[in-house]
């Protein structure tokens, strides 16, 4: 079996409100098409609110059917042979698109630039969902550049990590890209005695951390033998040697590191920072 009958052929879902998931729905319909899958186009409206007239009600539904009717002409120009399905809910968008994820192989949201209150909470709507979700979950602040040439992921020996690497295999592999492993190392604390030190401890961290490395991409050039596989170790912190990764990437894949909720996404995460800042679409996996 190739790497492309492996591919996950699940719905790719994306939800749209009119303007900062404009790119979200282009990237979202190139992948859907990439895949052999269908793509979900989603417009969360919320509860309708206590006391407002019945017709107001239906004017609302009406202008988010005449939108999902132009995004879906859109995603379908985008990639033409495109099965695209659209649904309104009247749920809000963050639960709307966290159950789709039960059934899903990809939920894109679009991003914006965050005020200092979100980024303390993280109360945006791509964080909800990355905090939530069952599926991976591509954020896209805006389309990768034209160069781009890879699939960058984050690699730190967890779990997460390792199915991030997985999946950006597949993904690079699936675009004809490169794939590039990251993985940072720091100096160790100086608190030991120096008789400690002598020794070549930074040789032998450096060592450990290509062990890391190599063991974070094991067994992908047998499953994709035409796929280019470049490993970087780099001393750094794990997120600003993330983000300098990204700058020819057309994906960056991070791992969840597992935790449950909006707490995994507390400022200071490597997701989190990472999801702030990149210069390319993000997809956050968990294992």
């Amino acid at each position: 079996m190739t790497s492309t009958q492996r591919t996950d052929r699940r719905p790719v879902v994306v939800g749209v409100e009119g303007s900062s998931a404009n790119d979200a729905l282009l990237w979202a319909a190139r992948i859907a098409r990439a895949r052999g899958a269908e793509l979900d186009v989603v417009h969360a409206i919320g509860h309708p609110l206590t006391g407002y007239e019945l017709t107001f009600d239906e004017a609302i539904e009406q202008s988010g059917k005449q939108l999902l009717a132009r995004e879906a002409a859109r995603a379908e120009t985008e990639a033409p042979g495109l099965t695209v399905r659209t649904e309104i809910d009247r749920d809000t968008p963050a639960r709307s698109l966290t159950a789709r994820s039960k059934h899903a192989g990809l939920v894109v949201v679009g991003s914006h630039r965050l005020s200092a209150m979100e980024r303390v909470l993280a109360g945006s709507l791509s964080y909800q969902v990355v905090a939530g979700s069952h599926c991976p979950v591509a954020v896209v602040p805006r389309l990768a550049d034209a160069g781009a040439d890879r699939v960058v992921v984050g690699a730190d020996g967890s779990h997460d990590s390792v199915a991030a690497v997985a999946y950006g295999a597949a993904e690079a592999d699936r675009l004809g890209l490169e794939l590039h492993v990251v993985h940072s190392w720091e100096e160790p604390a100086l608190y030991l005695g120096m008789e400690y030190l002598a020794g070549g401890l930074e040789e032998q961290v450096v060592e450990t951390e290509r062990v890391v490395l190599s063991e974070a991409v094991a067994g992908v050039a047998e499953r994709y033998p035409d796929l280019p596989v470049h490993q970087h170790l780099v001393e750094g912190r794990p997120a600003t040697v993330l983000l300098a990764a990204a700058d020819r990437a057309a994906v960056l894949v991070v791992g969840s590191r597992g935790r449950q909720g909006v707490a995994r996404m507390l400022l200071g995460s490597v997701s989190h920072a990472v999801v702030l800042n990149a210069p390319c679409p993000v997809v956050v996996v968990r294992s």
